[in-house]
């Protein structure tokens, strides 16, 4: 995962903020199915489900996955 380009690891605090931009039905089930996980796990997880979501990744949070 990189963050403007940058080797990163996501953390917990980031991940709530990105959560707030996700799909509540594929978040909550896939919070049923995971947790608990480590944050980039989940958000990996999430993009299988909703491969759209990459690009606010990018555009907002400047993530590449």
């Amino acid at each position: 995962m990189k963050k403007y380009g940058e080797d990163y690891r996501l953390d917990q605090n980031e991940m709530d903020i990105i959560a707030s931009y996700m799909d509540d039905e594929i978040r909550k089930g896939l919070h049923f199915e995971l947790a608990p996980c480590e944050p980039e796990e989940f958000l990996i997880a999430y993009l299988e489900r909703d491969p759209d979501f990459e690009s606010l990744l990018e555009s907002e949070f400047g993530i590449e996955i």
